[in-house]
């Protein structure tokens, strides 16, 4: 039985619902992470998961690096990150607290890595806050790959191509101009419940 896809209204309402969730712990946490003000802005969410690999232009780069995670408990949802590889380099050199790094090596990785795991805590944190609903977080995975090669390996235990869409969000650094995709992926029933905070 096929779920039914999200309404525009609904559409509208659950993107609000993310992008508070995002202002109130997400921003603010990279904000602190990399010692610089950050923007973000939620730009669209693709009702269809297997149309993802058309998002070339959501990294520019040939070769991204990806953060995967997903929340389980009440309710299922995944965020992978895709950061440009230059952008990558500048958070890690940021956090090893060094001038620039050349390539990143298994230390930097792991920055990069834990950056993944305290936005999706922080971001994790408010939808427990505004929803009650208990939510377990996996480990990070990390990878540095094509974009249209991305999803298959890190989401084919957690994506069902049918019944999931993605809601991409883009954040920048003010002063650095860094670049990072926040990708928030979940099926329409998962959707639904955001949709309805606790009373």
């Amino acid at each position: 039985m096929t779920t039914n896809v999200l309404n525009k209204i609904e559409l509208d309402v659950l993107e609000g619902v993310l992008d508070s969730y995002i202002t109130q712990k997400t921003s603010v946490a990279l904000s602190t992470l990399l010692g610089e003000s950050i923007t973000h802005v939620v730009k669209q969410t693709h009702v269809e998961v297997s149309k993802i690999v058309n998002m070339d232009k959501v990294v520019k780069e040939i070769v991204a690096c990806s953060v995967f995670l997903h929340g389980g408990g009440d309710i299922r949802l995944g965020i992978l990150y895709t950061i440009p590889e230059q952008s990558a380099k500048e958070i890690a050199a940021k956090l090893m607290c060094i001038d620039k790094i050349d390539s990143l090596d298994d230390l930097s990785k792991s920055a990069i890595s834990e950056v993944g795991n305290i936005m999706s805590g922080s971001f994790f944190n408010a939808l427990a806050d505004h929803t009650g609903l208990k939510v377990e977080l996996s480990t990070p995975d990390f990878a540095m790959t094509s974009l249209a090669a991305l999803l298959e390996p890190h989401a084919s235990e957690f994506v069902c191509p049918t019944s999931d869409m993605v809601t991409e969000v883009e954040f920048t650094g003010k002063v650095s101009g860094l670049l990072l995709h926040m990708l928030i992926i979940q099926d329409y029933d998962n959707a639904r419940k955001l949709l309805n905070p606790k009373r």
